[in-house]
């Protein structure tokens, strides 16, 4: 009897696991970076449970070449400055500007070839304005350069014969002169127009001094820009097939590591991190070839951090991303192929807690990071290069490598391979939204591009990273300002509450420096309602009190990038307060005044009043039933009353 529940077991367990077993399409690319695409029996994602259907109006289906298809996703930027986020797709000959409803805002042809990477976006001439810069290629025979304004008028079109440009330009003031220039990697053969290396132009496409810096072998290469010296100019890293090189922002070498035991560079674009807080800046990256690693160096030297690298089994053109946590940096790449293909390290090269992650296959575009679910931990949201049917997937995982199936995976139309989701605030109510670039490979002329949105009806300030290296001028110099949001409340609130009149004055003082933001002023709350939008000085009266209760106030610092700090709450009594001489009691009222006070009390010598500085500003010897203080501003004063027992100063308000 044993025997055969065993076997019935076995056969149980072995036609459930054939049944696991599905056809798919997996893409891949191959050493000419083309993406092909396979028939593949092998275990799918889970199914999503109460999936995100698209946004009204998406998904949007666009022209595709029959080779060539978009990588490391798209751009999303407010362009009109309307408050919402602009997506802005290049793809085969052409750029898109589309907005949250999935209105084709405008369209522009690009010359010189394809768009296989995104736009970069930024104010270039510092006008206020932005700027998008996209690059194109075709084949081996030539490429351009693209700049439109932000409404799709073209500022510079220019062709670069037989020099490809396939990596996404870089926004970067490099020279200090208080605009933006575009830093980009050529191609190029012998008898370009424009030569193979790193080329640095301005908008009217005139190179810099001392550029191109030439290099020998073919680039492929998004570059990265980061100040790791301090000095206060900005170097450039960059690589070939072959080696990695840091240039000088005046095209000086400072030097270049060469490719060991068939490394190859090229495709992963590296982000450079201060990984220990000391500005000793590293550079983080992954190479492929015939034996492929994920390697973190000495940004100002090249040498290997202790612990690195870290070999893998298969290509990668995984391009990194890191982001700061509670523990340290949280630094995530992916791998093609399947099994162990999504690694997350820390900075020593320790594998973290359920990584690497065994999957059926690979994950090689660009990985995001974002609060998806307001449960205020991270989540990591990832391509995958599986496509079941016509939908391809986009992943979502835990920090510690536990997938999300609360709504992911998502199945947008197409694969998402090579790419992944880009987040932003498309129709600008504050929330968060995901957008998907996928394709079809059939090497058609009818194969589509999508682009898909999700509402994730989480708030925007949940993204963390979010876009191909972590901004839209494509630096990759993530900075912990960059990834870690400071928003500081106001110091030292206080309260008085007592007088002849019912009031609450309350006091605090400026938040410390560090906030991400400028400080535009204070809203203030009582007991849950507002009752001051917005105040500019550290003080607020409340004369809508009254004796004997209790009220609890808040102070929320506002800055301008959105981010709202809160103190913590207090509560206040007020109470009444009078002035007692020889039993008998004196009053002064009323509180706050205008243009008259008056003090009633027997045995009363003098009033003094003082401004908040100490200085005496009225003095009155008699009279005192009929003080004229119209001549006083408004503000805080203190009232020194001498009598025939002795002095008393009580706080006066005047508010006109």
């Amino acid at each position: 009897m044993k025997k055969t529940l065993l076997l019935l077991t076995v056969l149980l367990f072995t036609t459930l696991g054939v049944m696991a077993q599905q056809p798919a399409t997996r893409a891949y690319i191959d050493e000419d970076g083309i993406i092909k695409t396979e028939t593949v029996i092998t275990q799918l994602p889970p199914a999503t449970r109460d999936g995100l259907a698209p946004m009204p109006g998406f998904p949007l289906a666009f022209a595709s070449n029959t080779t060539y298809k978009p990588m490391r996703g798209l751009a999303l930027a407010d362009l009109n400055d309307d408050g919402a986020d602009e997506i802005i797709v290049t793809h085969n000959e052409e750029i898109n500007v589309v907005d949250g409803q999935g209105n084709i805002l405008w369209t522009q042809s690009l010359v010189g070839g394809m768009a296989q990477y995104p736009a970069a976006v930024g104010d270039i001439n510092n006008d206020g304005l932005l700027e998008i810069v996209a690059l194109t290629a075709y084949g081996n025979n030539r490429g351009g350069i693209n700049i439109f304004d932000a409404y799709g008028n073209f500022l510079l079109l220019m062709v670069t014969n037989n020099n490809p440009l396939i990596c996404a330009p870089v926004l970067a003031d490099i020279n200090n002169d208080g605009e933006l220039e575009i830093i980009f990697n050529g191609r190029g053969k012998a008898s370009a127009s424009v030569s193979a290396g790193i080329h640095v132009w301005n908008l009217q496409g005139e190179e810099m001094d001392g550029f191109p810096f030439e290099m020998p072998s073919t680039p492929a290469f998004t570059p990265t820009l980061a100040d790791i010296d301090g000095d206060g100019f900005l170097e450039i890293f960059t690589a070939t097939t072959s080696a990695l090189y840091c240039v000088s922002h005046t095209g000086e070498m400072l030097y270049t590591v060469d490719g060991q035991e068939a490394y190859k560079y090229s495709y992963q674009s590296p982000l450079v991190v201060d990984l220990d807080g000391n500005n000793d800046w590293s550079l983080v990256g992954a190479c492929h070839g015939d034996n492929p690693n994920h390697y973190i160096r000495n940004a100002h030297t090249g040498e290997y951090r202790t612990g690195w690298p870290k070999p893998v089994t298969n290509w990668t053109y995984s391009a990194p991303t890191v982001v700061k946590n509670i523990d340290g940096h949280a630094i995530f790449m992916g791998m093609s192929g399947e099994g162990d293909v999504f690694y997350q390290y820390d900075a020593d090269g320790n594998l973290a807690s359920g990584f690497p992650l065994n999957l059926s296959s690979g994950i090689e575009g660009f990985i995001s990071v974002a609060d998806i679910d307001g449960d205020g931990e991270n989540e990591i949201i990832t391509d995958f290069n599986l496509m079941d049917g016509d939908e391809g997937y986009i992943r979502a995982w835990e920090m510690d490598g536990t997938e999300v199936t609360e709504g992911f995976p998502l199945r947008p139309q197409g694969l998402s391979y090579m790419n992944g989701a880009n987040f932003g605030d498309i129709d600008g109510d504050g929330m968060l939204e995901l957008v998907t670039l996928t394709y079809v490979q059939n090497f058609s002329p009818d194969d589509p591009v999508y682009v898909t949105a999700y509402a994730l009806n989480q708030p925007a300030d949940n993204l963390v990273y979010g876009t191909y290296k972590g901004s839209n001028d494509r630096m990759g110099w993530i900075r912990e300002e960059e990834v870690v949001i400071n928003c500081n409340p106001v110091l030292d609130l206080a309260a008085e509450a007592i007088g002849d009149m019912p009031s609450a004055h309350l006091t605090w003082n400026e938040p410390e420096s560090g906030s991400t933001g400028n400080l535009l002023g204070y809203r203030i709350e009582k007991d849950g309602e507002i009752v001051e939008e917005l105040t500019e000085v550290t003080e607020y009266l409340d004369d809508a009190v009254e004796f004997d209760s209790t009220y609890q106030y808040v102070v929320v610092a506002l800055f301008d990038d959105n981010c709202e700090a809160a103190s913590e709450p207090l509560s206040v009594t007020v109470t009444w307060d009078v002035c007692c001489d020889n039993g008998n009691v004196t009053k002064v009222y009323p509180n706050p005044a205008q243009d008259m006070l008056h003090v009633e009390g027997i045995g009363v010598l003098q009033v003094e009043v003082y401004n908040i500085m100490g200085q005496s500003v009225l003095s009155k010897n008699e009279s005192f039933e009929t003080i004229d203080i119209s001549h006083l501003q408004n503000g805080i004063y203190f009232v020194r009353l001498k009598s025939t027992d002795g002095e008393k100063t009580v706080k006066l308000v005047i508010k006109k």
